[in-house]
């Protein structure tokens, strides 16, 4: 399992590493589907808005996700926003390269994210919501031992459709 654990490391982002690839990630609705970034058109400028934005914020952190071996920009994990009075957070992620899809990449990327939260922030609970029908983002957050613990019912409006979110949580 360690020699797994190392096929990823996370990094906190910087503008320098806002490239076309990534843009095209965020613009593609396959990727972008199950996130709120799919109402907007992304370009380099304005993710390296954002990235400049998340870079200056104490209380969220955006991290990519990157090959160990090749150093390849394969995703982003947000830790984020943090409530420093209750010792909780969100997570957000995505692996934007289809070529690394069912990997377990999301997987080793939640796993790392946790313990940076534990160890570096003091984090006592995180917790992410996902859309009903990401099948896949619910696998990967019960893989790294994420419960269920509510449904917010008929939140989101999806392909012309409401939809439920299902919030997962976790303590440290």
């Amino acid at each position: 399992m360690k020699k797994k654990y190392n096929l990823i490391y996370l990094k906190e982002l910087n503008v320098s590493d806002v490239n076309q690839a990534y843009v095209k990630w965020l613009n593609d609705y396959s990727i972008a589907k199950f996130t709120e970034q799919k109402f907007t058109k992304h370009t380099i400028s304005t993710v390296k808005k954002f990235v400049n934005q998340k870079k200056k914020n104490k209380n969220e952190f955006l991290f990519g996700i990157f090959l160990s071996k090749a150093k390849i920009h394969v995703g982003n994990i947000k830790l984020g926003p943090i409530n420093t009075k209750h010792k909780y957070a969100e997570i957000s992620y995505f692996i934007g390269d289809k070529k690394y899809h069912n990997l377990g990449l999301g997987s080793l990327s939640i796993k790392k994210v946790c313990q940076i939260a534990k160890n570096k922030h003091k984090i006592k609970k995180l917790i992410a919501g996902v859309y009903d029908k990401n099948i896949s983002s619910k696998k990967v957050l019960e893989k790294n031992k994420f419960k269920l613990e509510g449904v917010i019912f008929k939140k989101y409006i999806f392909e012309g459709k409401r939809m439920s979110e299902y919030v997962y949580g976790k303590l440290l």
